[in-house]
Parts: structure tokens; sequence; C-alpha cells
């Protein structure tokens, strides 16, 4: 997303220059700095995050002692899959007051496979 927004910013500073306006390309110019500086800051962290804990994901998303958060992905996970995700509704999805919430327990004992909020994957 940082590529995406740091190339309509040179894409806006170099409009700017051509029709003639290059003072307000100079704002354009300092926010297109600080993108690349924020891209280019966090794919090293995140580079260094692999290769300190050799390419574990488990180890990675276990590092309690690491300063900046990281959410790393699963390249052999469906996209939009994470070790958060439940495959199936909980009773804590719906609120304490709607007519199906008392229904859900018994449904996902009747659906074997599906896991419910909190279960590890295997």
């Amino acid at each position: 997303m940082l590529g995406t927004l740091a190339a309509a910013c040179a894409v806006v500073a170099v409009v700017m220059v051509v029709v003639g306006q290059a003072a307000f390309a100079i704002p354009v110019v300092i926010l297109l700095a600080i993108l690349v500086a924020a891209g280019t800051v966090d794919a090293l962290a995140a580079r260094r995050k692999v290769a300190r804990h050799a390419g574990d994901i488990d180890s990675i998303e276990a590092d309690e002692d690491d300063a900046l958060p990281t959410m790393v992905a699963d390249d052999e996970a469906p996209m939009g899959a994470t070790r958060q995700s439940h495959t199936d509704i909980d009773v804590h999805d719906l609120p304490v007051d709607h007519p199906s919430r008392p229904a859900v327990p018994e449904r996902a004992r009747q659906r074997p496979g599906t896991r419910s909020a909190g279960e590890d994957r295997q």
C-alpha cells in the first residue's frame, strides 16, 4: 500500500511541476519521502524478523520481546485466513439477545470439522 501511495505522490508532484505549480509539489515530495522511508523501514524490519526466526511464522508471532508488532502472512493459507479466524459462527459472534444464539452450540456439534473461535489450526 505504501508503494501505491508513493507512486501516486510522485505522479502528483510531476504534474504540479509540469503545470507550473512547483510550489505545490514541495509538500507532495516531502510526503513522498516520508512514505518511501516508512516503506523501507517496514521492509527491513520484516526481513530482519524473518531472518532472526529462520522463517518460522509461529516463533515470529510468539516473540513477545519484539518492539514492533508483526502480522506475518502465511503464503500457504487461503487469502484472508489468519490464525485468529474461524470457519463457523461462534456464540460470541451474535448479540446476547439474538434469537439464533441458543442454536449455535448445537449446530457446531452437528457439523464436525469446523473450528470455533480460539481453537488452533492443526
